[in-house]
């Protein structure tokens, strides 16, 4: 029979990894639309998409 620790031990490697398997996912996602952002900035050379980024996640 397998003992409470090694359950307890299983337990916080599969939150840690799951942890950082989440922050990996979030932290791709974010550069994906901030590398987004940035290009379309330089592609009309002015600061309005990211005002309009700005405005939008204001907005309740």
């Amino acid at each position: 029979m397998v003992d409470f620790t090694a359950y307890a031990a299983i337990s916080i490697v599969t939150l840690c990894f799951g942890l950082l398997v989440s922050f990996q996912v979030a932290h791709i996602m974010y550069i994906r639309r901030l590398t987004r952002l940035a290009k379309r900035c330089v592609d009309t050379g002015t600061i309005a998409p990211l005002l309009v980024e700005i405005e939008l996640a204001q907005k309740p």
